[in-house]
This record gives C-alpha cells, structure tokens and sequence, in this order.
C-alpha cells in the first residue's frame, strides 16, 4: 500500500524530482511558461510552468512523468492517447475507467470544469431572472423561440445586430466612422427600445453563452477521459490524497499496486518508492 507523507519541503522534494527524471535521460526546465499550460510532456521533455507554486510543480511533474512513463508501455499513446487495457491487463475495464473517471472528477472539481459549471449556473440564473420580467409584460413569450413582435422592433434599428453578435462594429452612412455596440450597453446605446426588447437582446446574448459553455464543457470531458489523461491524474492523485484515492476507487487502486510491484509501470514503481 502506497503511503503519503505529511509536511513536505515541495521546493527541495520537486528538484529530488528532477534529478530523477534527468538521470532518466529525461529533459526537464522549469524556468519556462510551459507553452501556457501548467505543463507538458513531448519527445522525452518535460516542462513545468515557472509560475506555478512549489507545491504545484510537484503535482504537475508527477502527472507529466505518468504521460512519459504511458508512452514507454504503450508506443501509440500520441496517435490514440492509450488504451486501458496495456495499463490495467486482465482487468475489468469499464469498471476501472468509471473510476478512474470518478477520481478525475473529484480531483479537478475546483478547477476548469467547476468554473465552467459555476458559469453555467449564473448564465441560467440570469436567464431566468430576464425572462420572468419580460413574461411580466408579454406572458406568451417563450425564450426557446424568436418572438417576432421584439424581432420587428429590433430590426429598425442597429440593435438587430446584437441579437446575433455580443459585439459588432457598424459602418456609419456618414463620413465613413464605426459604431461599436456590445450587448452589455444595449440599455445606453437603445434607450427607445422598451425594457422587455432590450431583455430579449440579453437573453439571445446569454443562450450564445450558455451554448459556448456546453461546448468547453464537453471538449474538456472529452479530454478528461483519454487514458493518457485518466492514467496521469489517477498517479497524481495518489500523491494528493492517497485515502480518498482508494474511497474513489479501491478496484483500480488494488490492480494498479499488483501491476506497480509486478514491474508493469517501469521506472514510475522507482519513482513512487523514492518520493511518495
């Protein structure tokens, strides 16, 4: 069983770390940006974002070294991003990918997609809060469909282009100038509109929103369920939190420590052993 220690010094633990991997043969910097990503694995380099905390870098060198290791088992992993099954052999594998699922759920709730879920919600909030005071007026109005009253005002004015764009800049018939209008002015730049058609304007601009959110959201869950992916954040996960680990997943905990001791992950069993 894997055990974790407490109270690390994750400055000097992260360049015990790094003279690991270097005498892998491994490229490591740490003094880059890391191609505006926390970091990255690619032909036997590994970059780690400078600003990063100590900690950080620490998780961040651990899930990166795991996409290395991947590609040592499995030579296909940049065409397919990896399979399960040269992972985790002579396993249940649906059940091992619903938890290891599971545990990437857990493990990035307070970031990207808990942001964009947390988006999501406000949208549909203030979706809600605009169509009640426009059924306030107009209680035939249904968001899911154009309602032509508002679209026939609109269209006599330049307004008729935010109902498509949340910004737009409009050539003038006058001197040739532009007029830039956004959506968040609508209630300055449209005052001769009454209240509930600036709404309908605000409305259309937050379902185009909420339908940029839904697709972040699937492009990321998409992401998140490569092996590739699965795999490195199960092996940071560990080192996060090893107990909540085997909550989430105690089927996938229990064969990866036989294949880790059996020799199947490489130098990662070296790894875990030394800095775990």
């Amino acid at each position: 069983m894997i055990e974790i220690a407490e109270d690390k010094d994750y400055k000097q633990l992260f360049q015990d770390m790094v003279i690991f991997l270097k005498n892998l043969g491994l490229t490591v910097n740490t003094n880059t940006k890391a191609r505006g990503h926390q970091g990255f694995f690619l032909n036997n380099r590994i970059d780690v974002s400078v600003n990063l905390t100590e900690r950080r870098k620490v998780e961040v060198l651990i899930h990166e070294f795991t996409h290395f290791i991947h590609s040592q088992i499995d030579k296909d992993v940049f065409k397919n991003h990896g399979i399960l099954e040269n992972l985790f052999p002579d396993s249940d594998l649906h059940k091992i990918e619903d938890e290891l699922y599971n545990v990437t759920k857990f493990f990035e709730k307070n970031k990207s997609p808990k942001i964009l879920e947390n988006h999501r919600e406000s949208v549909l909030k203030d979706i809600k809060c605009l169509d009640n005071e426009i059924k306030s007026y107009y209680s035939d109005f249904k968001r899911a469909y154009k309602y032509p009253l508002f679209d026939k005002v609109i269209s006599k004015t330049d307004a008729k282009y935010l109902l498509k764009y949340d910004r737009v800049l409009v050539k003038t018939m006058f001197f040739g100038k532009n007029k830039l209008y956004a959506v968040k002015n609508v209630d300055l730049d449209f005052p001769e509109l009454e209240i509930s058609a600036r709404n309908y304007i605000k409305i259309r601009s937050k379902q185009r929103a909420l339908k940029r959110i839904g697709g972040r959201l699937k492009r990321l869950d998409n992401y998140y369920r490569r092996p590739t992916e699965l795999f490195a954040r199960f092996v940071e996960a560990l080192f996060i939190d090893t107990n909540k680990v085997t909550e989430i997943a105690p089927y996938t905990y229990l064969v990866f420590c036989k294949e880790l001791s059996q020799g199947r992950y490489l130098e990662l069993a070296d790894f875990i052993n030394n800095f775990f």
